[in-house]
């Protein structure tokens, strides 16, 4: 499985950590300062439309509003998050970290206590065309 999957971020954290954002990138949604700290470590099944269903560990480091950390699938993928957290959302951009991988894959999220809801889609020279969506909670 050569494909980036997440979040998400988490974020998507996808979350990385927002639904109520916009599409990708990395500009927070209504600009409000953060009312959650997504640091730490998140864990949850993701649903892609390339890989299937897998689980996803996304480890986040949040500072004031922005979020960068890295993400793992239990199918072997991986890759990086950046991203801001505004409210109680989250635009993140998910890189993969494959060899031979290009593209990157927008996510947007929001967190509510210990769980994270996200959705992202993008592409990769890897996988091509792919959209999913999770629920994560923090460990």
């Amino acid at each position: 499985m050569n494909r980036s999957t997440i979040l998400g971020g988490a974020a998507t954290l996808a979350l990385l950590a927002a639904c109520g954002g916009g599409g990708g990138g990395s500009s927070a949604p209504n600009n409000q300062p953060p009312a959650v700290n997504v640091t730490g470590t998140w864990r949850g099944p993701v649903v892609s439309s390339v890989t299937g269903t897998s689980t996803a560990t996304l480890t986040l480091t949040q500072n004031g509003a922005s979020v960068t950390g890295t993400y793992a699938t239990s199918g072997g993928v991986g890759g990086t998050l950046t991203g801001t957290v505004s409210g109680y959302a989250a635009n993140v951009t998910i890189t993969p970290t494959q060899a031979g991988c290009t593209g990157s894959l927008g996510g947007t999220g929001t967190v509510s206590g210990t769980t994270m809801t996200f959705a992202y889609s993008g592409a990769t020279s890897c996988g091509g065309p792919e959209s999913g969506s999770g629920t994560l909670t923090k460990q």
